[in-house]
């Protein structure tokens, strides 16, 4: 399965860490949704570094108070 991800402007806490709620589908066309706390380039470049850092530093983010049921986060 391949999913296609894009970072939404909602950060929110799962288990007391907080996480970025992405949204996309599967490669099938279901429609879901990811709570990811880190995300990191996988490059020692200096330039690509800093144009991820620059470009992560302009995405919005609001946080909000969610409540989920937790059985279904492992």
């Amino acid at each position: 399965m391949k999913l296609t991800l894009e970072p939404t402007d909602r950060i929110e806490d799962v288990r007391g860490t907080p996480c970025r709620v992405w949204s996309g589908t599967t490669d099938a066309g279901t429609p879901v949704l990811a709570w990811i706390p880190a995300v990191q380039p996988q490059t020692h470049d200096p330039d690509e570094l800093a144009a991820f850092e620059a470009e992560l530093r302009k995405m919005p983010y609001r946080r909000e108070l969610v409540s989920f049921d937790l059985r279904m986060v492992e």
